[in-house]
């Protein structure tokens, strides 16, 4: 069986067709999977966040009946709780985790200056726990950068960069410490 000019030539369209729309879609979905990695990345930052508050919270109970600078520093954390809990953005939500670890890294100096609250194994072993899980967030912060570095590269580069205009893909934020974040926190057992 001859094959005719007509057939050929439509075969050669054909297959150009199948290619062009392969490597379309294979373009889109790897905007996708980079797109839901992002997410992902994020919620396993925000499972952290949600351990350190409940973390935090049994802390709370556990020193309820403390006095002075303990009180403050632990009223400051239960405002940042409340930040976070009522936050709606990414952005929000970053900014009220890093409020609450400013103030959680005050807790150890808490520990040496009162006795009472070092010798409580209960709070002890809380916070100890607080110090693995800030190291926690801190590994799933640095992967969720990451994360976000390669769906961004994935986005703005050719030829991807016209797919993600075309479907309204946009640049992910990275997860980028406060300002103040750079400075030690000052206690005050005075106060």
């Amino acid at each position: 069986m001859k094959l005719t000019k007509p057939a050929i030539v439509t075969g050669i369209v054909l297959g150009v067709l199948f290619l062009l729309g392969a490597w379309f879609v294979a373009n889109y979905n790897s905007l996708v999977s980079a797109s839901n990695a992002v997410d992902n990345s994020w919620a396993k930052v925000e499972t952290q966040y949600q351990r350190r508050l409940d973390l935090i919270d049994n802390v709370l109970q556990s020193v309820k009946g403390s006095q002075g600078q303990e009180q403050a520093v632990f009223g400051k954390i239960a405002d940042a709780r409340s930040q976070y809990n009522n936050a709606s953005t990414t952005e929000e939500k970053a900014a009220a985790a890093s409020s609450i670890e400013t103030n959680v890294a005050v807790i150890p100096r808490l520990q040496e200056a009162y006795p009472e609250l070092k010798s409580n194994e209960q709070v002890t072993a809380l916070v100890n726990e607080l110090k693995t899980t800030e190291n926690g967030i801190a590994e799933k912060r640095d992967f969720y950068n990451d994360t976000v570095t390669n769906y961004n590269n994935n986005i703005t580069k050719f030829p991807k960069s016209i797919f993600a205009g075309m479907y309204g893909y946009e640049k992910a934020k990275l997860f980028k410490a406060e300002v103040s974040a750079s400075k030690a926190p000052k206690v005050n057992f005075n106060e």
